[in-house]
Order: structure tokens, then sequence, then C-alpha cells
């Protein structure tokens, strides 16, 4: 039924004379601190107790405090709301009364308890009626007043109605990326006063210990990282290895055996117990609830649990600003949430919103279906991992009961038959006037395999109002008990409601005083008309006992309008192409950003958009850190002695979680002058370690080039948005010509020398030979020419012969006549030497050893 003033809260005073308090969280004029029993028969004695305190800043006298009611039931649910305002029709019966004699003090108090016999109120059957507790001094003006509602039973046979629990356990998203949480408050939450501490043990109905005490709960919970033993031919965190080594570290056999191990889960069921059916949870004592959950919330505890992370300071102030931050180590708290969750929710059902309330219409509106399905997915890996059991897919909790039928469709491929929706989501028929029933069947969707009929399990928009209304300050708790058992009984009570499931669920956000929630599920139990009741045992009926009792399932406009917008959702997108590149690097299908990019696609930050784009940036500077993890690490200026040499590349992996498969690109400034030559180009690099690429270089001329090297990944792009330049400085060139020049002097030295000496030598003996003859007296005369000079019919010396020679005349034949050896005649050769001694009769030419005087045959 429509409820449109059920979250107006309970005026604390109502009538135009009266004063209201001066500031907020000052005392209210008139407190209700009980009324007992929740609901009274004829046999009952009806008790209302509080305290009333004088607001007016004067003194006032003869306070009375009474009870007016009426003795005519509401007719119907919307009369329960336009009571509450006090703007309606009063009561005339007058109830019990206490007087107060005297003056009260401006801000003074006074207890006050009303008592009557439930006989004696003259009520005639069951139903709700309207009740009135109010102040008045002793003329009569009203200090105060409480408007709320007394079920009366009587002693008619009590209708009945089965109320099934859905209990929150949600926040909104805590977190940037996976290590940077936005403030402290889930800090606070998950303490024993915190709201999800509260939430989870009024839920669990039984006392629980938010204490730490002496265990070590990392280990007890399975916080810790499991270590694995290192592989002797795998090198170790930090560790130096050359490309070639970490290419032949894996092989395709131990890849493929690696594969299967990861495909087969070592908690797998023995074949024989494959056919065993689920054990359904059953709680042992209370009232049984089901456990919505938000897997995003779940995972944000379980990060803070497990590890030293950090807290954004002032982020929440002015998003415009940079946060500050600090280190905060590993939360005990939040591990002692953790143990207590795992043991209660184990006891229950336990559903599942997609993980941090994706907007999962607005995803599937902008094309972004690979988003919403990866919401769905790791909703279910978070539960699993924070709380060690499966929520029941069969379950799907769309974020705010809403959904279309593209979403229906994306829940129906994942399993889900059952929809917790809101009233809005599915509206009652307009025909119908009294409350409908959970159960609402709904279309099919896609193609479905046969079994269970889908369905809506709809929520009472009148109850979840009434749970959100105001229970902590004094007062409050008891006003909201009374009208929760006040709806309830109307609901009970609507002629020809048949047999009922109403489903009771609170708003994700729900944070009520702890007496207002174990309150609620004490009522469930102890209140007459109502039967608590499984929400995972509602079924459908069948369809010819079925009444059409809702409207067509409905995604209102201004829902639509409400979504995340297109703009925002494409700046998630551009968010998304800088993690596909970081991805795009790592060995296997890791995807480790996957959950903040899903944070920021929550419902929660349809109206915070200035805390989402400061969210944003945080995800994406994170993104490009860990991207520039993976680098070349600069190296020295190289300089090449000779035209070729080869340079090592160090490449470092500094992810610590994961192993990356990345490609070398070198390439130099100018070809010409340097060249690069064949390289390992691809390899994979283990967390925290680095390896050596070996390039071989060639320069063809001398001077400074500059080599470029970038990582990228196996398409060719590159994953840091600067290369890295080594400079080779080649300078050996002049060097190694002037060496090949130095060889080939040494060389022409070595050719020349044995010629040179002969000539000297030959030269000394005709020198030698001129000076014995001048001693003899047989040389030449004053006027004749000297031993130089060539005279026709004078045999030539074989040392002027030498002396006069050409320059560069160095044939076979030249020498030969220089040395004064006949052509086809052995050179240099003495008798006795196999040669007979020239007599100077062979060929007219002396021999070394002729007498100079001895000149019969010159020539």
């Amino acid at each position: 039924m429509a409820m449109t003033a059920a979250l107006l809260p309970i005026p604390a005073t109502l009538s135009p004379a009266s004063a209201e308090p001066d500031e907020e969280g000052s005392a209210a004029p008139l407190v209700v601190d009980r009324i007992t029993p929740d609901s009274v028969d004829e046999d009952s004695t009806l008790r209302v107790a509080g305290e009333v305190t004088n607001t007016t800043g004067e003194t006032v006298e003869d306070v009375t405090v009474r009870m007016r009611y009426s003795r005519h039931p509401f007719t119907s649910r919307d009369e329960l709301d336009d009571f509450s305002t006090g703007e309606d029709w009063q009561p005339s019966a007058s109830g019990p009364d206490e007087e107060f004699e005297g003056e009260l003090e401006p801000d003074g108090t006074l207890e006050y308890s009303l008592s009557t016999a439930a006989d004696d109120l003259g009520l005639t059957s069951y139903g709700v009626y309207p009740m009135v507790i109010e102040a008045v001094d002793g003329d009569g003006t009203t200090l105060g007043s409480q408007y709320t509602f007394l079920p009366y039973t009587g002693d008619d046979d009590v209708p009945s109605l089965d109320l099934a629990w859905v209990w929150p356990l949600m926040d909104s998203p805590q977190r940037a990326d996976d290590d940077t949480f936005l403030d402290d408050e889930l800090h606070g939450s998950v303490g024993a006063d915190g709201r999800l501490g509260r939430l989870l043990e009024s839920g669990a109905q039984v006392p629980l210990s938010f204490e730490a005490g002496d265990e070590d709960l990392v280990e007890e919970l399975g916080l810790e990282e499991d270590e694995e033993d290192p592989d002797e031919s795998s090198p170790t965190a930090g560790e130096e290895v050359t490309a070639e080594e970490s290419a032949d570290s894996v092989s395709p056999e131990a890849t493929e055996e690696g594969a299967d191990e990861d495909e087969a889960p070592s908690d797998a069921p023995d074949e024989e117990d494959e056919g065993e059916e689920e054990e359904t949870p059953s709680r042992t004592e209370g009232i049984p609830v089901t456990w919505s959950v938000d897997p995003g919330t779940l995972d944000d505890i379980l990060r803070m649990a497990s590890a030293d992370h950090e807290v954004l300071e002032g982020a929440l102030d002015d998003p415009a600003k940079e946060p500050g931050r600090r280190d905060q180590p590993a939360d005990p708290a939040a591990q002692v949430w953790l143990r207590e969750a795992r043991g209660v929710l184990a006891a229950d059902t336990v559903v599942a919103s997609p993980y941090a309330s994706a907007d999962l219409v607005a995803l599937l509106l902008n094309d972004m279906e690979g988003d919403a399905e990866a919401s769905l997915r790791l909703g279910q890996e978070s539960v699993a991992r924070a709380l060690e059991l499966e929520a029941d897919d069969r379950f799907a909790v769309p974020p705010g009961g809403l959904m279309d039928e593209r979403v229906q469709e994306l829940y129906t491929e994942h399993g889900a038959q059952r929809f917790l929706l809101s009233e809005e989501g599915l509206p009652p028929a307009s025909w119908i006037s009294t409350t409908p029933g959970a159960e609402a069947p709904l279309p099919a969707s896609g193609d479905e395999a046969e079994g269970e009929e889908p369905h809506a399990l709809v929520s009472d928009s009148g109850l979840t109002d009434v749970l959100s209304m105001p229970s902590w300050e004094p007062g409050e708790s008891a006003l909201a008990l009374q009208r929760f058992a006040a709806e309830t009984a109307m609901i009970a009570g609507e002629s020809g409601a048949g047999d009922r499931v109403v489903v009771a669920a609170p708003e994700p956000g729900w944070d009520p005083s702890p007496e207002f929630a174990s309150g609620v599920l004490s009522a469930t139990d102890e209140l007459p008309w109502l039967s608590p009741e499984r929400l995972d045992r509602v079924e459908l009926p069948d369809s010819k006992d079925r009444e059409e009792t809702r409207q067509d399932l409905d995604y209102p406009d201004d829902a639509y309008g409400d979504g995340l917008s297109s703009t925002y959702l494409g700046q998630i997108e551009d968010v998304s192409r800088d993690v596909r590149l970081f991805n795009s690097i790592l060995v296997g299908d890791s995807d480790p950003f996957r959950p903040a990019l899903v944070r920021l696609e929550s419902v929660h930050w349809r109206d915070r958009e200035a805390l989402a784009g400061a969210t944003r940036t945080l995800v994406v500077k994170s993104v490009q850190s860990r991207r520039e993890d993976v680098r070349v690490i600069p190296g020295e200026p190289v300089t090449l002695a000779s035209s070729t040499g080869t340079t090592g590349v160090l490449v470092a992996n500094d992810l610590q979680d994961e192993a990356v498969h990345v490609y070398l690109s070198l390439y130099s400034e100018n070809s010409e002058r340097l060249s690069v030559g064949e390289y390992t180009h691809h390899f994979e690099i283990d967390p925290g370690a680095k390896t050596t690429v070996y390039v071989p270089l060639s320069a063809r001329i001398n001077g400074s080039t500059n080599v470029h090297v970038s990582l990228q990944n196996a398409d060719g792009e590159p994953i840091s948005s600067q290369d890295t330049l080594i400079q080779v400085n080649a300078t050996g060139l002049g060097t190694q010509a002037l060496l090949i020049s130095g060889i080939g002097l040494l060389i022409l030295i070595a050719a020349l020398a044995p010629r040179a000496l002969r000539k000297w030598a030959r030269k000394q003996t005709a020198r030698a030979g001129a000076a014995e003859t001048g001693a003899t007296g047989d040389g030449p005369k004053e006027g004749e020419e000297s031993a130089g000079s060539q005279d026709p019919g004078e045999p030539q010396d074989v040392g002027a012969a030498a002396a006069t020679s050409e320059p560069g005349s160095d044939t076979p034949e030249g020498d030969k006549e220089a040395e004064g050896t006949a052509p086809g005649a052995p050179a240099d050769k003495e008798p006795g030497d196999g040669v007979p001694a020239d007599d100077g009769a062979s060929d007219g030419t002396p021999s070394a050893k002729d007498d100079p005087d001895d000149s019969g045959s010159g020539k």
C-alpha cells in the first residue's frame, strides 16, 4: 500500500501553544519510554510510562499527564499515517491521568506512569485504536504530546500473518583502489558499538563476543597468505635472471599441468558425495532471518582485517583537495567481526546484491554488459572468500529493489529465480484495497532451464518506512515499536486477506538502536498475530490458486533519471582502458583492478558526484603507478671501443603479486650511424624479479646516438608513457684506422728492409773495392773519370748500378741487371755451389770476386 507519510517523525509536541526544544539534541517536552504490553486483550492492564520536561523557559504549575483515545479502530493503513501527523481528527475518550501539584521549573522533569485495565477502555473488537499521551499545565495549555497506537485483540479469534525478515549487512563502497580506504568510518562500524556490529548481534539474537582474546585471528580466519615452497628452477623475488632463462623456465607441459591443477579445486567433493543434497542452514534459536549482504562491504572488511592499508584523511570533507594519507595496521575489530559473522550467518540463508551494489540498469543501458557480469561474479566470489560460505544464487537482490527486463535476464543467466523487489518495482494492483502477499509471478526471461518459475518476493514498503523511523533519542524506540505492532496488526486484520506472507526488509543503510532492532524481532515472536517465516521457504502459489494482486514489473522513469549518467560511465570506461592495458601484460587472467572499477559503478555514487570524481582520480593514479612498476632500469651511457659491442638492458617487475609477460622494443635514433642487432624480444618476469636482455650494437660512424627502449604488450602498445634512453658513444673507429695504418707501415718496412740492406751492402763493397784500387796505384789517373762515371768499354760497378737504378725499378730483370747476373743464371752464387766459377769467358759479366783490373770482357 502507498505509505506517503510513514517516514515523517512522530512529533514530540503538536499543540500550537506548546514549546519546541530550543536546539537539536535538547530534551523533548514529553517522552514515552514504555508502553506495555505491545498489544492488549480484555484481561490486560495497559501501562504507559515516561517523563515530562519543562522546555518553555518559564515555570509551569500543576502539570497533568493524561491519555486520550478512541473507541473506534482504524479502518485502513492510510489512516495510521494521517493520525501520526497530529493534523487529523483528535480522539475524545479519556483514559487514565496523573496530576503533579506545584511548580515545575524550566528544564525540570517529572516522571509519570499511567495504567488502566483494558476492560475499562470499552474496546469492542480486534483492531488498532488511536491513542494520545499528552501533558498540560493547570490552565489546560498543552506542554507536549505523543500520538501512538493501541493494538487490541479482544476475545475474538486472532488473525495470523506470516512475516519473513531480510536483515541487511551493507554499506557504501569504502575503498578507491584495493589498499586505500576513503575514510575510517568502516573501522568504527564493525566494532561492538558500530552499525554493522550492532546489526550482526541483533540479527544473531544471541550475545556475541567482540573481544579479540589471545588467539591469533589472522591465522584462525585464514587471512595469512599461503607460502609456497620456492622452486629451485625459478628465481626468488628480486633475483636477476636473463631473458633466455626466464623464457625457458616454464615448459608447455608444465603449463598444461598447472592449468589442470588450477581447474580442479583442492576441496572438490568426492564422487560419492556428488548426489547428496546440500544441507539447508537451520537456526536453532530465535527468529529466522535472511541476511542480505553487499559483497563489496564484506570485501572491504576482509581487506581491512587482513593486512596494513592506507586511510585517507579529509577525502570526504573537500574532494577537490589532495587528501592526506596514513598507514593503518590490520584491524583487530574487523577480524573479530568476521569471526562472529562466519558463525552467525552459517545458520541462516545468505543472499547477495551485486558487488558494491553496482548500478546494473545504467550499465546495461550504456552497453557495459561486461561490467554488469563482473559485478555478479565478484559478488559470489567475495561472499565465499569473506564468510567461507556460498550465497544462495537462487535469490537476486537488485539495488534498491528495482530492475527492468534486461536486469532480470542477466540474473536469470546466473541461475536466479527469486527476486527481492520493492513495491515501487512491482506495485499493488490499482483495484486492490488490502495488502498483497509478497509472492508475485514474473514473466519468463531468456532461455530458462526447466525448474522453478521466476517470481518476485516483494517487501512491504509500509514496514520498510516504519523500520526507518528514528529510534535513538529518548522515547523514539518505544514509539517506533508501537507503530510496528500497529502496522502488522492492521495487515493481519484486513478483511479477506487469507494466508499471506509479508516481507520486512529495512533499507540497506539501516541504523536502528539496539533496543529497536532486537525489539522488532522479539515482537515477531510475541505478537499474537505474527508468525515468523523463513524466506527461502516462501513458495509461489499454484497458478490455479493464484490471485493477480500486482501490476507488471516496472522501472520508474525517475529511477532512470537518478541512475549513473552516460557521461560518468564514459569516464569509467576511460579508466577501464588504462586497466585493460595493464592487464594485457599480466600472466594468466588476472584482473586486479576489476573490483575498484565495479566500486566506481555503485548506485551509492548517484548523488555524490564530487566524491565519485575524487575516488576515480585515485584509481587512475593507482593504475598508472602499477604500470610503472614494470620498467626498464636506466643504465650508464654505453661507449663502444670498436665498431660493435653488446649492452645489457635491465627490466624489473616490482609488482609483488603478479608475474608479467612483456615485449622489449629498441630502436636507434640514427640507424645510419648506429644499428641494433637481434635480441630476445619477449619474456616473462616473476613478481619482484629482474631480467637482463643483452642487445648487440653496431656503429658505422663515430659519435653519440640515443637508443630508445620501451616495454610493450603483445599488441605493440607501450605500457609506459615515456621511453627510456640509452646514450651510445662510438669512439673506437679513429683508433682502429690508426692501428690499420700502423700495421700496413710495418708490413711495408718488413718487405723493403732486406732489399735496402742488400743495396747498402753492395754499395759498401764497391766503395771498399775503389779504396783498394786507389791504394795500389791502379786507380784512375788525374783527369780520368772516377769509378762513379760509366765509361763505355768498362765494366759497371755493382754498387754504382744499384745507386743509379731508377726509383721504383723493382722488377726481377732490373734486379738481375743491377746485380750483374746474366738472364737465366742463378744470382749471388759462389764457386763451389754447384755452378762453375765465372772465368770471364761465359757471358762477359764479371763475378763478385773478379779482379777489377781483369776487364778483358767488359760487356
